[in-house]
């Protein structure tokens, strides 16, 4: 096949990637469960954002996916290179859609990256990935969810503590809750933002690094209105079913908030991938231990998905690869 076919190819399914991390994206949640936004404003809202993320902020984290992970020497062994990125876009793509048309909120950089490990066992007999690189990401992605977990837990016993020495009667309540409204909607735009930026790596940073005559923010604005129509047309199934984990209102959500906020734009800024997925709901299971509200049902399907996010990828990867690199 043509090198510009090929990039063409590699172009569609980087935007239906792209589509699928739309709408798998559950950062609106608390939104919705504490009943500040309607729907259809939570989805404009995080369409425009998710452009503007991915535009502003994708770069970085882009080429830390496509450059820094996989170590294959094409050349020498004679790898077929168009096929082991056509693999992983494809492989990640499943993943995405499939977990998106269930409801769950699994990790679209667990997706990608369990994708890349396949590969990288498979032709470079263990020497193929960057080991150093995916354990430096891993200490993030272990920290950031007990990050969540114990801010978010922190935040709301100080919240519950403050409210019951100042607050008298339910109009105090009412108007405190009111204050926290416009707070919790400028953090979570901010949190949308950055994470749309640190999303985007993962349909674009694989076809960075191949290189060639590609021009990455033409890349990225493509990413970022995939990541808005994923948004517009699936969003609302994962956005419904975590804002139902666990009672919400706008000073909670806040609580929730805070921590996935700050990692994430610390995070992105670092050219890390994160999962915001892990982030949010940790900070909801916080919220609900501080509160001592029992946690609804679907937890537990959420912490299998996202254990097996990762093997589900790589081996998906791996029995792609074979028919993709025949066609190629």
């Amino acid at each position: 096949m043509a090198l510009e076919y090929i990039l063409i190819v590699f172009l569609i399914i980087s935007v239906i990637i792209s589509f699928g991390i739309g709408a798998n994206d559950e950062t609106m949640a608390p939104l919705y469960g504490s009943r500040i936004l309607k729907m259809k404003q939570i989805l404009i809202l995080a369409a425009i954002f998710a452009i503007a993320g991915a535009v502003l902020l994708g770069e970085g984290v882009a080429k830390s996916v496509g450059d820094k992970i996989l170590l294959l020497d094409y050349e020498s062994s004679g790898i077929n290179q168009n096929a082991v990125v056509m693999t992983i876009l494809i492989s990640t793509a499943i993943v995405l859609i499939l977990s998106s048309a269930f409801g769950l909120p699994i990790s679209s950089t667990h997706a990608t990256i369990g994708g890349i490990i396949g590969l990288g066992l498979l032709l470079g007999n263990g020497g193929g990935v960057n080991w150093s690189t995916i354990l430096e990401m891993s200490i993030w992605w272990l920290a950031s969810p007990i990050v969540g977990f114990t801010v978010t837990y922190g935040v709301v016993k100080l919240l519950n503590k403050h409210k019951l020495k100042t607050l008298k009667g339910f109009k105090a309540f009412e108007k405190s809750e009111n204050r926290y409204s416009y707070i919790i909607l400028i953090i979570i735009c901010i949190t949308a933002f950055s994470r749309a930026g640190n999303d985007s790596s993962n349909s674009v940073g694989i076809v960075v690094g191949v290189g060639g005559d590609i021009d990455i923010i033409w890349l990225l604005i493509i990413t970022g209105l995939g990541l808005a129509i994923g948004i517009i047309v699936l969003g609302r199934i994962v956005i419904k079913n975590l804002s139902q984990m666990t009672d919400l209102r706008p000073s909670t959500a806040f609580a929730v908030q805070v921590p996935t906020a700050a990692v994430m734009l610390i995070g992105t800024f670092q050219s890390i991938p994160l999962s915001g997925s892990h982030l949010l709901v940790a900070s909801l299971v916080g919220l609900s231990k501080a509160n001592n509200t029992p946690m609804r049902k679907g937890l537990g399907k959420i912490i299998a998905i996202w254990l097996l996010t990762f093997p589900i990828a790589a081996l998906l990867s791996i029995v792609l690869y074979f028919p993709i690199d025949l066609l190629l």
